[in-house]
């Protein structure tokens, strides 16, 4: 796998978030562009060769299957994510999953034991979690500049409430999947997990999908945390942490740009910024490198205890607010007639096709951009199971 060679990823998907992983993988240099998949082999062609892979594949089972393949970047819908990781677990494929890791914890948990089981490496992309200039902020948070923290309030906002993706059930819409969870994962790299109690409130999409909501979390040390998300309204994306002697600002919380301390007198005492990066994945990536060198089966940034101890209160929460997704339905239910499939229905992956915009488009991103690009995004054409090699000096085409 190492040796003098690089590691091969591979990337399931060829959506934003796959484009910008591609980009990504391109300035790490432990790494190759080694194969892509879509449901549309042409979009994979078009995809690998942008981005300079070797191999392209019409389906997602025929990549899982590609023992050359050393790890595997799942940029697919929400939906479709333990279906995907399943997949590549047991073909012996390690994984790294963007956010958020399954649908709910039975399903999260499922996969981590198959992991375990298997010796196979599996992590949520959970970005924020390996940004270096994280480490930054909890380092200043810990020296006791503003005092003891007592307070944590922070909000993420993005008017992206018309894109598919985010309304429909069946793709694990809403704003807490998508948004939320980064607010959470702050709270928890901050303040810890030991919480105590929660209270939620939401207001409801046509399809009774989380739009927006604030959650208050109370932990066990008497720290409390106001979060609030929205997919229809713009924030300011701030953090602001109270202490016994001053607080703390960390300007955008989904990609920290940078951290500004105050004293109990409102000045000005201290300033960080973040570190110049390329994209803010290569972290994530660098770390699976790592991990996969010493053969471990997670990584220390971001454990599947972490990921666990989210799905939980993401579950937890989903329950306060009423959100149930399709595929969490008991099969003797019947769904809500808005949600219902036809009898006999096909799985989702032959229902809904895959589209180009796959996964979270939110970090980095201007969402009015990925919103028009989306809403523009051509219907994808049906799988292909056969692998392609694509060369970059010749755009014709032959069987792997």
């Amino acid at each position: 796998m190492f040796g003098f060679g690089k590691l091969n990823v591979a990337i399931m998907g060829t959506g934003y978030m796959a484009g910008v992983m591609a980009e990504t993988l391109q300035s790490v240099p432990s790494v190759r562009t080694y194969a892509v998949a879509s449901r549309d082999m042409e979009r994979a062609l078009e995809f690998g060769r942008e981005y300079g892979f070797k191999k392209a594949y019409g389906s997602y089972a025929e990549l899982a299957a590609d023992k050359k393949v050393d790890l595997v970047y799942i940029a697919t819908p929400h939906s479709e994510h333990y279906r995907h990781v399943r997949m590549c677990l047991e073909n012996g494929r390690a994984v790294l999953c963007e956010k958020p890791f399954a649908l709910n914890a039975d399903m999260a948990q499922e996969l981590f034991t198959l992991a375990e089981e298997r010796g196979v490496f599996a992590a949520e992309a959970m970005w924020i979690r390996f940004l270096p200039f994280a480490a930054k902020i909890k380092e200043v948070l810990q020296s006791n500049v503003i005092g003891d923290p007592v307070m944590l309030e922070a909000n993420l906002g993005y008017n992206v409430g018309r894109i598919t993706r985010m309304i429909d059930p069946a793709l694990g819409g809403g704003a807490l999947l998508d948004i939320g969870v980064y607010l959470l994962n702050v709270a928890s790299m901050l303040f810890g997990d030991d919480v105590r109690r929660v209270n939620s409130h939401c207001t409801y999409t046509d399809r009774h999908l989380d739009e927006q909501e604030s959650i208050t979390l109370r932990y066990g040390d008497g720290k409390m945390a106001v979060l609030q998300s929205s997919m229809v309204g713009i924030s300011d994306r701030r953090a602001v942490i109270s202490g016994t002697k001053g607080y703390m600002v960390i300007e955008n919380v989904n990609n920290f740009e940078t951290l500004t301390v105050f004293d109990s007198s409102y000045n000005r005492i201290g300033s960080y910024r973040r570190p110049r990066q390329k994209t803010g994945y290569e972290y994530e990536i660098k770390a699976c490198v790592r991990a996969l060198k010493e053969q471990w089966t997670e990584v220390p940034e971001m454990t599947h205890a972490q990921t666990m101890n989210m799905m939980h209160l993401l579950d937890y929460i989903r329950g306060q607010l009423g959100v149930v997704y399709p595929q969490e339905q008991p099969a003797e239910e019947t769904a809500e007639p808005a949600e219902a499939l036809p009898e006999g229905a096909p799985e989702i992956e032959s229902v809904v096709a895959e589209p180009v915009f796959e996964e979270d488009t939110l970090p980095g991103a201007d969402p009015a951009e990925v919103e028009a690009a989306m809403e523009t995004a051509a219907a994808q054409a049906p799988a292909e199971d056969a692998a392609v090699q694509i060369s970059e000096e010749d755009t014709e085409t032959e069987e792997a």
